[in-house]
């Protein structure tokens, strides 16, 4: 005797093959950027930042290319749909969202050095600027583009009929944790509670703004500036790594849904930004 699958049981299978064909090229993408960019290379040299930005100009094109695709195909729909609205008024969210990050993070700093743990700049200025530009394009291009739209983006519209709300937002969450895990084969519980927060973050402003560009912007910053105090020279913390995360991640993290879930989205940007069609 045979059964057939219930109707859940075909939504879940058809949004797992999904994800995992959504899932797939981000992973190996950033499995190869990791064995191109050994962590022995110096990541503020300048030419090591410009393989990040090359490889993420591909990764983020292969993704977006794949994305569109599922949509197009497999969900009959639009980008739009999976919140990649378009980047002629997407970029309007995108600034908001590091501004989001930037300011509790430039004030949580800032008391910081008044109780004796200052930022030290420790390369001539103009060194510094091609650092952090540099920095900002290879995150923005080898992170934040391709793993919001995959996981806020795609990932997220695929849950859509199988949960709601919350469920939606954890749910990627601990899929953007496991990945990451694979990937750093790493399973400390440090580093996964930061990638689960950062999940749950990010999946948060997207669900506010029904965009993947805030969270774009959000974690373009954060991981510009977590890289820069963390990983290169260019800036010296005087701190310890537990007053660097709580002025990088806790904070602004903390900031950012008290002031989205209170006020929303400002409204000059709202209305050029919200639910635009791609």
């Amino acid at each position: 005797m045979t059964t057939t699958s219930s109707p859940r049981s075909r939504r879940i299978f058809s949004a797992a093959w999904r994800i995992i064909l959504a899932v797939l090229p981000l992973g190996t993408g950033l499995a190869i950027a990791m064995t191109l960019l050994p962590t022995t290379r110096d990541p503020s040299d300048p030419a090591t930042l410009a393989t990040r930005i090359g490889i993420g100009l591909v990764l983020s094109a292969l993704v977006i290319a794949v994305v569109a695709l599922l949509i197009r195909y497999a969900d009959r729909g639009r980008l739009h749909d999976s919140g990649v609205t378009s980047m002629r008024t997407g970029w309007w969210l995108a600034v908001w969202g590091a501004v989001v990050w930037t300011a509790p993070a430039a004030l949580a700093f800032g008391v910081l050095a008044l109780l004796g743990s200052p930022l030290t700049i420790t390369v001539p200025v103009p060194d510094l600027i091609l650092t952090v530009l540099l920095l900002l394009c290879a995150v923005l291009l080898a992170e934040a583009i391709p793993e919001e739209v995959v996981f806020r983006g795609y990932v997220t519209t695929a849950l859509d009929g199988l949960t709601r709300g919350w469920g939606i937002i954890l749910t990627q969450a601990v899929l953007f944790t496991l990945i990451a895990a694979l990937l750093r084969q790493n399973a400390n519980p440090a580093d996964l509670s930061l990638f689960l927060a950062m999940g749950i973050g990010f999946g948060y402003l997207r669900m506010i703004t029904g965009s993947v560009w805030m969270p774009i912007g959000f974690h373009t910053a954060f991981q510009t500036g977590a890289q820069l105090v963390l990983t290169h020279d260019a800036i010296d913390f005087s701190g310890g790594t537990g007053a660097a995360m709580l002025a990088l991640g806790a904070i602004p993290f903390a900031a950012a849904a008290i002031l989205v879930s209170a006020n929303g989205i400002p409204r000059f940007i709202d209305t050029r930004a919200r639910n635009r069609p791609a």
